[in-house]
């Protein structure tokens, strides 16, 4: 596509490219699409970038191109994780990009709500709010509480960026829960030094509230309906203990955050579904690479409280964490 015609689509402006990375899960990834093609609105286009996938998504992708305007590329070989997300952003034509994981679902609604607060607010990054499912194919009627309570009224609309990590946290992280400004990221100098770390999208929403003046919002409803228990395929303590430390405490920090603020943050985070995380998956058959425990230690020995409350559930064997586990499961 020629540079001038970037932005628009058969002369139309596009304001909004709701963009879908996806990598050999076709059987989530049509639940995804078909969230987001029921809602579809001038001004919108849907981008899949397939990162090279072995399973039916080529063939099934072929079939909804031929019914729906859908852009999709497909990578000739893996690029990882994070490359897949910069071709989103570097393919996509709309003033504002939206990511959506290949197994989260659009509620009815998100893409007009998206829209108006475009068109309202402009902001530079909006955080949607989302709930949770377990099924393997979501249920439309099923409605949950939303994961981030707001205390206001409204949604959060705001220049206050403490007072936004306050609320969101750990949410920084969720790729779906995404929405920035086009314009910001273009001024973002060398992204491509977040590669490998899981959190290009993080790395880029911290760069982009690092500027004065940035209009934030964080949506009081849930437009997102999220995949539990789908992830796997990297190293469970480079991703959640080193590469999540570092997102906090050095980016995070640079980008004018307090450092009490994300350390708080991580401890609170490590001694919660970090720790569970690790509890859990130590016991569990997954596709989480639970080796090179040192990284945990390496990343950790600083802060004490880490010792007692985490440490045990890296060092234990199975045979002592399994009653353990089993014991936390029956109290929820």
């Amino acid at each position: 596509m020629k540079p001038k015609e970037r932005g628009k689509i058969m002369g139309q402006k596009i304001i909004l490219t709701v963009a879908i990375p996806t990598y050999n899960r076709c059987h989530l990834l049509c639940q995804s699409l078909e969230s987001a093609l029921g809602q579809l609105e001038d001004g919108v286009e849907i981008l899949v970038s397939d990162n090279a996938s072995t399973d039916e998504t080529p063939k099934v992708m072929k079939k909804y191109c031929k019914e729906h305007k859908i852009r999709y590329y497909r990578n000739s070989k893996n690029l990882g994780m994070d490359k897949n997300f910069f071709n989103c952003f570097q393919k996509a034509n709309g003033e504002y990009i939206q990511f959506l994981s290949d197994d989260d679902i659009l509620l009815p609604g998100a893409i007009k709500k998206i829209l108006y607060l475009i068109k309202t607010e402009s902001p530079a990054y909006i955080n949607i709010n989302s709930f949770t499912y377990s099924t393997q194919t979501f249920n439309p009627d099923i409605r949950k509480a939303p994961r981030i309570k707001l205390r206001e009224t409204n949604d959060l609309i705001t220049y206050d960026k403490t007072l936004l990590m306050n609320y969101i946290g750990v949410y920084v992280t969720y790729i779906s829960a995404t929405v920035l400004k086009m314009s910001k990221f273009k001024q973002i100098k060398h992204p491509e030094k977040y590669f490998g770390t899981h959190f290009l999208h993080a790395h880029i929403v911290f760069h982009i509230l690092s500027g004065k003046n940035t209009k934030m919002i964080l949506t009081k409803a849930p437009y997102l309906a999220a995949k539990n228990n789908n992830s796997g395929g990297f190293n469970l303590f480079e991703v959640w203990v080193k590469q999540y430390k570092r997102l906090l405490l050095q980016t995070a920090v640079k980008a004018g955050f307090p450092k009490s603020q994300m350390k708080k943050i991580f401890l609170t985070d490590m001694k919660g579904f970090i720790k569970d995380s690790i509890l859990k998956y130590s016991v569990e058959d997954n596709q989480y690479d639970m080796d090179d425990k040192w990284i945990l230690f390496l990343n950790t020995y600083k802060y004490p409280t880490i010792w007692f409350h985490v440490w045990p559930y890296a060092i234990l064997p199975r045979f002592i964490l399994e009653p353990i586990y089993i014991q936390k499961r029956k109290k929820k």
